[in-house]
């Protein structure tokens, strides 16, 4: 028989996130779904970058009128200057909200593939808006979840003496929790899993999907390093949910049907 196969730990987070790591960038096959996640970013940040420096400074110039006298000229330009780059950066954060959803359908492949490669059997392949769809409800999921303690940490750092500093860890364990939610639900989905049970899932082995995702948290300071690292770490978390679905046959073995 077997050794059974330990619960997944710490350890075992890490260790899965470096092996989906290792996996696609040994995988030349992997490599072209692997690089949609960050065109999707730079494609939507750009289109979105350009109607922003076509339109924002009209409407801006429309919205406040014509100056009169150089002080007035000035303080237009540096007003729409201003306008501009803030426009830049909402396009920027629209672009990260929206790509991952769209490179769905690539990421859910990517899944696929690394179970084929850990010796699952092939899932049944399903239609380019459902891979949307779930990748949007589990980005949704992530995100209500997620987002309040976020601001809240970040409305106490303000108010707080030192609270960056102190509160800092806390928001990197919160931001961890939320990118690894988001990452390990591609193969619980993939696998017809609901939604209830696949937070019941990340959260029975939440010291396995923590180590995980500390790294990933991290890397999320600087964001186009997440992008790079998305398909690593949707490869990463199949490996990770494998480890999980085969300790829980281990731990719950299915029960003789009775005649």
């Amino acid at each position: 028989m077997p050794a059974p196969p330990e619960r997944p730990s710490f350890a075992t987070g890490f260790r899965c996130l470096f092996g989906g790591i290792a996996y696609v960038l040994s995988t030349p096959a992997v490599w072209p779904l692997a690089m949609v996640p960050l065109a999707m970013a730079v494609g939507v940040s750009i289109g979105l970058g350009i109607g922003a420096y076509s339109y924002v400074p009209l409407f801006v110039e429309q919205l406040v009128g014509t100056p009169s006298g150089w002080l007035a000229v000035i303080g237009l330009w540096l007003l729409k200057l201003l306008a501009t780059l803030l426009a830049f950066v909402l396009a920027a954060l629209i672009a990260s909200a929206i790509a991952q959803p769209l490179s769905g359908p690539a990421l859910e492949k990517i899944v696929r593939q690394r179970e084929n490669a850990l010796g699952l059997p092939a899932r049944p392949e399903v239609g380019f808006m459902v891979d949307v769809y779930r990748s949007l409800k589990s980005t949704g999921v992530g995100l209500a979840v997620g987002t309040p303690p976020l601001v809240v940490l970040f409305l106490l750092s303000l108010v707080l003496p030192a609270g960056p500093i102190l509160l800092f860890p806390f928001e990197i364990m919160v931001a961890a929790f939320t990118i690894a939610w988001d990452l390990c639900d591609y193969p619980l989905s993939v696998k017809g899993q609901g939604v209830g049970k696949r937070v019941a899932t990340v959260w029975a082995y939440r010291s396995a999907v923590f180590g995980f995702a500390v790294p990933l948290a991290l890397a999320a300071l600087l964001p186009c390093l997440l992008f790079l690292m998305l398909p690593m770490g949707v490869a990463g978390a199949t490996q990770l949910m494998v480890e999980v679905e085969r300790h829980q046959a281990h731990t719950n073995p299915p029960q003789p049907q009775s005649n």
